[in-house]
């Protein structure tokens, strides 16, 4: 199915589509468009390179170029001993309050989690303060590396009155899920997401080399009383995750 996706991005190439400028670039730019349109799907397997440049008609150069570059943006992924894959970029509206894991689902990806720690102690001034609970309550922190198509996208930490999950019972992969079973529901969060670079220890977790660029959020979700419910903290891999914001104008 998806040779005639290549065998077609050869064809517009030979018509001398898209654009001017090297012939690496134009095949970057047909890939990207075919990424970006959904006609290759995150997790598909690019041909060998020998396979590709016969596929679009291009030199084997070519073709590694195009994927460096592609590589270098985020949209493509090198596996080692594996192959390259399409990694696209998971784009996350401001505007909607979804769980990773029912997000992830609504895209098509399967998602999952590794722990890191589970675990219920004292609320501390910070969580007490976040979370409007008193010093003597308890709160419930849940660390895990947040994966989609056992990829890592994100580490994150989410901390939550204890009274509101089970701690005796796995909630599985949704947070969210579980709150919801003791009818406090999130309908509302305030987000603030800003730009960073990954330390060693978020390197080595995300996979991503140090340095990397990374988006760093912090969430405080609230119930329908207007009650905070959750305060959380994400690192999302900048290589994978995008932000976007619907603004109107008045």
């Amino acid at each position: 199915m998806f040779s005639a996706v290549f065998a077609s991005l050869g064809q517009e190439l030979a018509r001398g589509s898209p654009g001017q400028g090297p012939l690496y670039v134009r095949l970057a730019t047909c890939l990207r468009q075919a990424i970006q349109q959904g006609r290759l799907s995150v997790g598909v397997p690019l041909p060998p390179e020998r396979d590709l440049a016969q596929l679009v008609s291009v030199s084997r150069q070519t073709v590694r170029k195009a994927v460096e570059e592609l590589t270098q943006e985020g949209l493509l992924k090198v596996r080692q001993g594996s192959g390259t894959f399409v990694a696209g970029r998971l784009v996350e509206p401001l505007t909607e309050l979804a769980s990773f894991s029912d997000d992830m689902r609504r895209r098509g990806l399967t998602p999952s989690s590794i722990w890191l720690k589970r675990e219920i102690e004292q609320a501390n001034t910070q969580e007490a303060f976040a979370l409007s609970l008193s010093l003597t309550e308890r709160v419930c922190r849940v660390n895990r590396v947040r994966l989609a198509n056992d990829e890592p996208i994100a580490i994150e930490l989410a901390v939550v009155a204890a009274v509101l999950v089970d701690f005796r019972t796995d909630f599985g992969d949704s947070l969210y899920g579980a709150i919801r079973d003791r009818g406090r529901a999130p309908v509302r969060a305030l987000q603030r997401v800003r730009a960073g670079i990954a330390n060693e220890s978020v390197a080595q977790t995300l996979e991503v080399p140090l340095g990397s660029p990374v988006l760093e959020m912090e969430r405080f979700s609230y119930s329908a009383d207007g009650k905070p419910v959750e305060w959380t903290r994400s690192t999302y891999r900048g290589d994978m995750y995008d932000y976007v914001v619907e603004m109107r104008i008045p």
